[in-house]
């Protein structure tokens, strides 16, 4: 599936569509080079569950685990 994110807004609607369907326990697995936007999703999918803290890149962490409110 390719989906189009133009900007910001797109990436943070796209996220908080991924957050919606999520259940306690799923994992989400991202791939992608630099600067292909892991951390914006990453970030945008935390607080449309609504995770408050800093959410650094997920790009040189194995495994990085969040725990929302």
């Amino acid at each position: 599936m390719i989906t189009d994110l133009p900007d910001l807004a797109a990436m943070e609607a796209f996220g908080a569509r991924i957050a919606a369907q999520l259940q306690p326990g799923d994992v989400v697995a991202l791939t992608g080079g630099l600067g292909t936007g892991k951390t914006t999703l990453s970030r945008a999918i935390l607080a449309a569950l609504g995770y408050e803290a800093e959410v650094p890149s997920p790009t040189f962490t194995i495994i990085e685990t969040y725990d929302p409110p």
